[in-house]
């Protein structure tokens, strides 16, 4: 079985104010803030001699920056791989959310009026890893977004996507998905 070797966007200016992005197509800092540039000489170390089968991006530009900077131009874009459609909350900030939400997005963000229900953002997170691991061989190297990679360790360990709060990877972390992972925390 294969692993999902899973890269988040850098820092938008939409980070830095707070927004929720979903779905917009917003670009990275220029120039990336020292934590990014940080974040990246630690990935490209630990990337450094591995081979992937695959590389693949969300087609939103802050992802595919993000595979550019680590030297993928040419990343394969995968809508599977978009971030959570926030919807209506695109756009305000995660303090407007919370005043007219409270705690929802910490405990109960299915309930949030959002632009994907919870349940298909779920099973196209699934669908990928399922993806990914029903291969052999080399990992896949994949760059994307906050809540999908929350959310693919939200099902890893055998939680519902509503939990995926439980989990947080920040701006530029490298997360690596293995299979054998789901298998431990579901036996």
């Amino acid at each position: 079985m294969a692993e999902l070797w899973f890269i988040r966007h850098f820092r938008t200016p939409w980070n830095a104010e707070g927004r929720l992005q979903g779905r917009r197509d917003i670009v990275l800092d220029d120039p990336l803030c020292s934590g990014d540039q940080a974040a990246l000489a630690h990935n490209l170390s630990a990337l450094d001699g591995m081979v992937f089968a695959e590389i693949w991006t969300s087609p939103l530009q802050r992802a595919r920056q993000t595979a550019a900077l680590h030297g993928h131009h040419a990343a394969r874009s995968q809508d599977a791989l978009l971030e959570l459609d926030f919807g209506p909350w695109e756009g305000r900030t995660w303090t407007e959310l919370h005043a007219a939400h409270p705690d929802h997005w910490k405990t109960s963000p299915d309930k949030l009026p959002l632009g994907e229900p919870f349940d298909a953002f779920e099973q196209r997170v699934s669908a990928t890893l399922n993806a990914v691991w029903s291969r052999s061989g080399a990992p896949v190297l994949a760059f994307g977004h906050g809540a999908w990679a929350n959310c693919a360790q939200a099902v890893m360990a055998g939680a519902a996507a509503s939990r995926m709060n439980e989990w947080s990877t920040g701006n530029g972390a490298l997360v690596v998905l293995r299979p054998a992972a789901i298998r431990k925390a579901l036996s």
